[in-house]
């Protein structure tokens, strides 16, 4: 009688660890599947933002006199904008960087005014141009939408 009991006692430890191992498994499962559904939402809240952001930008270029720009960005005319890029005067990247302080992009006008026009128009080449910084379709990176 004793081996009996012996043998269902180890039977049951058995089926309890293998039932556990499963709902283990199963948690760890779901536990990963949560990670990347929460990965998913914040990247659609991301693309989101950053697309108002992009749009907000466009406005606050208009506003300010930079008309002809805004409207190159948004048919994607990169050339024109690495033109006024590559054209402008200190005066202007002086009132780029005031505009940005006023309309509550101060992040962006801390780093400009942490390097002169030169600077600026060196570091945007150097990253592609106006396709690479404004791009905002699947083939391009978009750094300035993260602004």
């Amino acid at each position: 009688m004793k081996k009996k009991g012996i043998v269902f006692f180890i039977v049951g430890l058995l089926a309890i660890g293998v039932l556990s191992g499963f709902v283990y498994g199963d948690e760890e499962k779901t536990l990963a599947n949560n990670i990347i559904s929460n990965e998913k939402v914040e990247e659609n809240l991301q693309s989101k933002d950053q697309k108002s952001n992009y749009k907000d930008m466009l406005k606050i270029m208009r506003k300010n006199g930079y008309k002809d720009v805004a409207k190159a960005l948004e048919k994607k005319n990169y050339e024109v904008v690495d033109d006024f890029m590559n054209n402008l005067t200190d005066e202007d990247y002086e009132k780029m960087t005031q505009i940005m302080k006023e309309s509550g992009y101060e992040h962006m006008a801390s780093m400009m005014e942490t390097m002169d026009k030169d600077q600026m128009i060196e570091m945007h080449n150097s990253m592609g141009g106006a396709e690479a910084c404004h791009g905002n379709d699947e083939n391009t990176s978009s750094m300035m939408n993260s602004f």
